[in-house]
């Protein structure tokens, strides 16, 4: 939860209104919506996590379900030093 709000400031600070889910569990987390051009992004937030046996200090990805794809979630990282990035 901790870093569904620094995603959610990190957007906010980048003009967009963030709009939280209702449920738990959900394929999103919230969704943000630009306030100068509407484009609305639906996000799931992952905590950026790095490998410590094979291939340390390289990044876990993490994978969109088909579910997510279908619908065009997008995910973006949030790192411990507060960096948010999204998955290319």
């Amino acid at each position: 939860m901790k870093s569904e709000f620094k995603a959610a400031a990190w957007l906010q600070d980048k003009n967009y209104s963030v709009f939280w889910r209702t449920q738990d569990n959900d394929v999103i987390d919230f969704v943000a919506v630009h306030r100068v051009t509407g484009k609305a992004i639906l996000v799931d937030v992952k905590t950026a996590s790095f490998r410590k046996t094979w291939k340390p200090g390289t990044m876990i990805g993490r994978n969109q379900s088909k579910y997510q794809k279908q619908l065009g979630v997008k995910i973006l990282y949030v790192f411990k030093n507060g960096e948010c990035k999204w998955k290319k």
